[in-house]
């Protein structure tokens, strides 16, 4: 039995009768790939955090019992429990839109190369299947892959046409690029224009707003760094010098803790921060 069978067993009725209030994660699990049905996902969620809040209490109580009055222990560690399993069934309520826009972004960098590849098939007249076909074999264009996976599975084992199943994949997206492009693929296929031309139009669309992005990121870079050199190093070394001086006069050791802090744990973990801001703003 699998983990979401077991959570099902245990939440499935609790999950359908709350399922009204958490109807808006329906399309966002879908959007995110998340391949569960809405009361699955919610029973999983619900049974996690019983689980954890029952494995936190007693853990807790254990602990806090070692150094603390045991009715004092219960009381504290319930109410820690309380506050960690909110924050976890949290994090599975938030988690779906998460996932949703970062497969947004990881769609929206991939397509004006995916694009131009299949305005290149596609000027060989070949049935657009065959297009995203071709697209999911290649591993590099990440979740456009996966899209276009389930665009060839819906035809090719469901019996799905291909007007149908790329019509289905527009409304589940959670690009919105991608879905106009779908949208105008099917809007070609349905009023036979030259599907060929549509795609090289929107290959030098995406690639334009590609190279905007690149510009700014580039700009928005320059900025990052003089931020980084002016504010962090620079402010950084101000400090120590300050500092050193005047514990020089004052013969306080207190200096010396508050600069190891600084070098060693702050910068560190400011410049981690940079690093993760620069690798998320980066459009390629």
């Amino acid at each position: 039995m699998s983990y979401a069978d077991l959570s099902y067993r245990f939440f499935g009725d609790v999950s359908k009768s709350i399922r009204p209030y958490f109807i808006e994660i329906r399309e966002d699990l879908k959007k995110a790939n998340i391949n569960y049905t809405l009361e699955e996902y919610l029973s999983i969620a619900l049974f996690t955090t019983a689980m954890t809040f029952v494995i936190e209490t007693l853990l807790l109580a254990f602990l806090f019992g070692l150094f603390i009055d045991p009715l004092v222990s219960m009381l504290l560690s319930f109410t820690l429990s309380i506050s960690i399993s909110g924050l976890l069934f949290f994090l599975f309520y938030t988690y779906p839109t998460a996932a949703s826009k970062n497969r947004n972004v990881r769609i929206r960098k991939a397509l004006p190369f995916a694009v131009s590849y299949m305005a290149t098939i596609a000027s060989s007249n070949v049935p657009p299947i065959t297009i995203f076909k071709t697209i999911s074999n290649f591993k590099e264009y990440g979740e456009l892959t996966k899209e276009s996976e389930s665009i060839v599975r819906d035809v090719e084992l469901f019996g799905m046409t291909a007007s149908s199943a790329i019509k289905k994949q527009a409304r589940i997206t959670p690009s919105n690029e991608f879905k106009e492009l779908l949208f105008g693929i099917n809007t070609m296929l349905l009023s036979g224009g030259n599907l060929g031309m549509f795609l090289k139009e929107k290959s030098e669309e995406y690639m334009n707003d590609y190279r905007r992005r690149i510009r700014k990121y580039s700009q928005d870079l320059s900025l990052y760094v003089e931020m980084y050199l002016t504010l962090i190093i620079t402010g950084s070394i101000f400090f120590i010098v300050l500092s050193s001086i005047i514990s020089s006069i004052s013969a306080g050791l207190g200096t010396i803790v508050i600069q190891s802090l600084i070098v060693f744990i702050m910068l560190p973990l400011i410049s981690v921060g940079f690093i993760f801001l620069i690798r998320s703003a980066n459009p390629t």
